[in-house]
């Protein structure tokens, strides 16, 4: 009888405990995780990303990523994107969040990302951010969340990493 109550115990402890962790929603993404990454729907994927600043993860394919979107704005020139978030890319920054409403700090966090996703669009098995004027970028999503990009003068693909910048034209 004394086993009997502990298994029935035990069993009613494991479902209590494990219910919450059975029912929540997938884990977001984390910088800790290193890369630009996703679950589910593609539309919030840029939520929960950054920072990347002058002083946080100031050389990696995440700040190219950003440069891009700069580029794409047209907030910085095309010779300006090498990867490094550096004095051109923070003034660029602070305009291009002022002019969208946000605080403009120099710092691309979860907010400034939020509003940069705005301009995301799929574009068939791509995804695309249609910024100011004719200029495009292409962005990928692989079968493991993480995003890529399309950079350098062979149009090559890389992850989108906070760790490395591995595109051919990062300095």
């Amino acid at each position: 009888m004394f086993l009997r109550i502990r298994v029935v115990a035990t069993a009613v402890v494991v479902a209590v405990l494990g219910a919450p962790a059975m029912s929540a929603a997938p884990a977001s993404a984390s910088v800790s995780q290193g890369y630009v990454a996703g679950a589910g729907a593609w539309t919030d994927d840029w939520a929960d990303e950054g920072p990347v600043s002058a002083s946080t993860r100031p050389h990696s394919n995440v700040v190219a990523m950003w440069q891009m979107i700069l580029w794409a704005d047209g907030y910085l020139d095309r010779s300006g994107i090498d990867c490094r978030f550096g004095p051109v890319t923070t003034a660029a920054t602070t305009r291009w969040q002022s002019d969208r409403g946000l605080r403009g700090d120099g710092v691309v966090g979860s907010a400034t990302l939020t509003k940069a996703a705005t301009r995301l669009s799929v574009y068939e098995s791509w995804f695309s951010y249609d910024g100011a004027g004719t200029n495009v970028i292409y962005f990928g999503r692989r079968t493991d969340g993480r995003w890529d990009m399309s950079l350098g003068p062979d149009l090559e693909w890389q992850l989108l990493s906070y760790t490395y910048a591995n595109f051919s034209i990062c300095s």
